[in-house]
């Protein structure tokens, strides 16, 4: 399966996805290096960041993560919910660009 965050790529000139993408890579090398304590700080910080949407995500997923790879995903799919926002707010003329 193709990672999503490569359509993004092909709009990194937008300065919210480009901010968007480094969130996703930092998760990801934070649970790639086995730096959970960075890792939630950094999730954290996106809970502060989307404080909103943060609410909303967790009264529809009550559940609280309780292992480190819990979490991880926990944060992934919360952040591509919030990339599919983004993408469609921002990348207005996306039809183009995907075709390239």
């Amino acid at each position: 399966m193709e990672d999503y965050l490569k359509i993004y790529e092909k709009f990194k000139d937008i300065k919210e996805i480009k901010d968007y993408i480094d969130e996703v890579n930092e998760l990801r090398y934070y649970y790639d290096s086995q730096q959970f304590d960075k890792m939630h700080e950094h999730i954290k910080k996106l809970i502060t960041k989307y404080h909103d949407e943060a609410d909303a995500w967790n009264s529809v997923n009550p559940c609280k993560p309780t292992t480190h790879q819990q979490s991880y995903i926990n944060a992934e799919n919360f952040l591509q919910a919030q990339g599919a926002k983004l993408f469609f707010t921002k990348a207005t003329d996306f039809k183009q660009q995907l075709l390239n």
